[in-house]
């Protein structure tokens, strides 16, 4: 087999292929002897059809599927020859299949671009300083305040009407308009936002808590933004069997709260150890922020042009990724009024950055001779491992098993890249600028 390569453009090559009729002639001959075992004629008998019949009647269409056949089966290996990836399958050019003739064909297909990078060394990044969001560092303090928070038994006796913080477990049947609606044991919290029927909580106002053991039939309309549109201006009729009601005990905030986290022993060293988290949180994001202005920077002075397919493929998986996470959250793309294509269209451009950013970097990689060591996939794993409370060696087989320790391996050869980069950077730490509306509000420093 005798294969030629040649580039038609920055994303595109073509490969040139001949094979002699002698490789070729044992597998047509083999074809049309199978054929001629199946045909059945009229005037022959079958298995009998006379070889020179059946050439003539089925040549054609078995040289073409024998064309076909070997484009598929000598194509990948044609294309590794020349030590080229090809990104897509074939598109046959030429390559009519001939009896007693060379067979030749040619076909195109996409490649990565040759990148030679270039000035990717003294690039000058902002970075910008790390700050402490006291929203985040109360943020903290009121998971952990809603982690340690109660729901204990109210004591025997007490006479007040149901208030914010009561969780009642009811039983309710009925109807809203003509949906039925049935619920055992459901938890209700008054006062919490997160309601089955939207205007249960106000209907119940007002309840006593001696009321547990009995049963009620209240109506009410239910609150109307938070209801669907076909159901509103609809009563809810509902007989409420009230079951348990207890109450929430939400711890204060102070040294002892602090000492029941186990974090800290006053609330002024828990809120600064919030604070050293939430500031460590900041300079990571800061530094991937550098990061990436310092890969747009390299994109600007190393300008090329990629493949469409990688671009579709990337596409694909970020429409993909963005679908599993609105299932995540209960929700279907249908309910966000957009279609594949829309998404699609919208994940395009940071698609294209991902692409471009990969290949910029991973000839960089090339150029410096970066690579990664066991030692370092087994550390991260480790990490992994840790993080998830795994097995580590369960964790690896998984991984491999799966194809994601070659992604692993890619993810940390990346890093390598970026830190080699940023260590050859001018970085200036420095503001993120204001935005021009903020800063056209600013007064005159001269004034």
């Amino acid at each position: 087999m005798e294969t030629q390569l040649e580039r038609i453009s920055a994303v595109e090559c073509r490969v040139r292929v001949q094979i002699p009729w002698e490789e070729i002639s044992p597998r047509f001959d083999q074809k049309l002897r199978e054929l001629r075992g199946q045909a059945k004629l009229p005037g022959f008998r079958a298995g009998k059809v006379p070889p020179n019949v059946v050439e003539k009647l089925f040549g054609k269409t078995v040289r073409d599927e024998l064309a076909r056949d070997i484009v598929q089966e000598t194509f990948q290996t044609a294309v590794t020859k020349h030590e080229t990836v090809a990104l897509t399958q074939p598109v046959l050019e030429e390559g009519t299949l001939t009896k007693g003739q060379t067979f030749a064909y040619a076909a195109r297909f996409e490649v990565p671009p040759l990148i030679e990078p270039k000035e990717y060394t003294g690039v000058q990044v902002r970075r910008r300083p790390s700050v402490v969001d006291e929203s985040k560092v109360e943020a903290l303090l009121k998971a952990k305040q809603d982690e340690l928070t109660e729901v204990r038994p109210i004591p025997e006796g007490t006479e007040r009407e149901t208030k914010a913080g009561d969780v009642w477990t009811l039983d309710i049947e009925g109807k809203l308009g003509d949906v039925n609606l049935a619920r055992k044991d459901l938890k209700l919290e008054i006062g919490d936002t997160n309601e089955f029927l939207p205007g249960l909580h106000k209907a119940l106002e007002g309840t006593p808590l001696s009321a547990v053991g009995t049963t009620r039939t209240i109506t009410f309309l239910p609150t109307q933004e938070r209801i669907r549109t076909e159901l509103r201006d609809k009563e809810v009729n509902l007989t409420v069997g009230f079951r348990e009601v207890r109450e929430k005990h939400v711890p204060a905030l102070d040294d002892e709260f602090a000492r029941d986290t186990g974090d800290a022993e006053t609330l002024e060293a828990l809120r600064a150890k919030y604070g050293d988290q939430v500031r460590e949180e900041d300079q990571n994001e800061a530094e991937r922020d550098a990061r990436k202005r310092l890969v747009e920077a390299l994109l600007e002075r190393n300008q090329f042009e990629v493949a469409p397919s990688l671009v579709a493929r990337e596409v694909a998986a970020q429409v993909d990724l963005f679908k599993r996470q609105l299932q995540q959250q209960g929700m279907s793309l249908n309910q966000t009024g957009m279609t594949e294509q829309q998404v699609a269209g919208q994940m395009r451009p940071q698609a294209q950055f991902n692409v471009k950013a990969f290949l910029l970097l991973d000839a960089i990689g090339k150029a410096e001779g970066i690579q990664v060591d066991e030692a370092e996939v087994d550390k991260e794993l480790q990490n992994l491992a840790e993080e998830r409370g795994q097995n580590v060696d369960r964790l690896r087989a998984t991984m491999e098993k799966n194809n994601q320790l070659l992604l692993l391996r890619a993810q940390i050869r990346e890093e390598k890249i970026l830190d080699f980069l940023m260590g050859k950077a001018e970085v200036t730490e420095a503001e993120d600028p204001k935005p021009e509306s903020e800063a056209s509000a600013a007064p005159d420093a001269k004034a």
